[in-house]
């Protein structure tokens, strides 16, 4: 009778095998994730310059790299080489996919919030400290990357790898830190107390504390399992997310600019008034969303529309959000 094969080996491969699958998992379901916000953000921001447009879409072909090469990683661990511990702990392509992809991604994007820091500060020196902070990780996971190659499994990057590793992902929450509270500073120092203003400012204080927080606190536990578990792949779950946790992040800084027409965080003053007939609404002037990214087009700001029609969940629209005379919308 042709039964189940035998047990490949005795040896609990879990602690080497399980986290790494995880990554791959969690990899995947963020690519999705960034996906849909880069489709979202691609609809609704026609007219944005091309500084933000082109930062997004190169980063969006990195992560579709990264998502290729490690499912090329899972298919040889977990199906070409199934049962083969040697398998399971080569680095494969994970030297290019893990360190080297995250250094571009985190590096220019943090170089990014550094100039956003210039513009809102006024100082310089503040963006040479960032910038030369995002260099700095950046560099030591490039140099992580390639001693990665090197050594060619996961059991021995501890060892051999530890002070580029240690230098990447402090650098990195290092880095997340200091922009996140420069930015909270400033934002809070232009805030006037008027409700649209202090509204939009409000809701960027929360994303940037929040994301910044998330991708700090992820990149310490990672370096904490990395020396903590010299011998365990455990730091490979968080280490293959890092990257596409902090695309997310900036996709979801970026697209905070839509407004969803009676959300439970919508005011009835700051974007839209209803003509008589309630059939086409019209866009009046509201809070200047643009307070972080200046650059980007305030013209053509997508607003999510929502028609309540016969069908009890209405139809969601991405449309334009004109730039109205208030001389115009006086009479509304």
């Amino acid at each position: 009778m042709t039964g189940v094969p035998p047990p490949v080996s005795s040896i609990d491969t879990a602690p080497l095998a399980g986290p790494v699958l995880l990554g791959y998992l969690f990899n995947w379901g963020l690519f999705g994730v960034l996906s849909v916000q880069v489709c979202i953000y691609h609809v609704a921001f026609p007219k944005d310059k091309w500084t933000p447009k082109t930062m997004v879409y190169i980063i969006y072909c990195i992560e579709l790299a990264q998502t290729i090469l490690v499912t090329h990683d899972c298919f040889n661990a977990y199906a070409r080489h199934f049962g083969d511990l040697e398998g399971l702990n080569a680095a494969q392509t994970e030297w290019l996919a893990v360190p080297i992809f995250s250094a571009i991604v985190s590096c220019v994007v943090q170089m990014y919030y550094a100039y956003r820091l210039e513009i809102l500060s006024g100082s310089r020196w503040l963006r040479a400290v960032v910038s030369l902070i995002a260099l700095t990780q950046g560099g030591a996971s490039l140099a992580a990357g390639g001693q990665a190659f090197g050594i060619g499994n996961f059991s021995d990057l501890a060892k051999k790898a530890s002070v580029s590793t240690a230098m990447w992902l402090a650098g990195w929450a290092v880095c997340d830190v200091v922009i996140a509270l420069c930015m909270a500073y400033y934002l809070s120092r232009g805030d006037s107390g008027l409700p649209t203003t202090h509204a939009v400012i409000t809701r960027l204080l929360r994303l940037i504390v929040g994301t910044g927080s998330l991708t700090a606190i992820m990149a310490t536990v990672d370096l904490i399992l990395y020396f903590a578990f010299p011998h365990e792949a455990y730091h490979g779950c968080i280490a293959l997310v890092l990257a596409k946790l902090y695309s997310n992040s900036l996709l979801v800084l970026f697209n905070s600019r839509i407004r969803i027409v009676g959300s439970r965080n919508w005011s009835d003053s700051s974007c839209v008034s209803s003509n008589a007939d309630g059939r086409r609404p019209t866009f009046a002037p509201g809070p200047k969303p643009d307070v972080l990214f200046p650059d980007a087009s305030v013209a053509s700001l997508g607003s999510i529309r929502v028609e309540r029609g016969p069908w009890r969940d209405g139809r969601i629209e991405l449309e334009e959000q004109k730039r109205v005379d208030p001389a115009k919308t006086s009479n509304l």
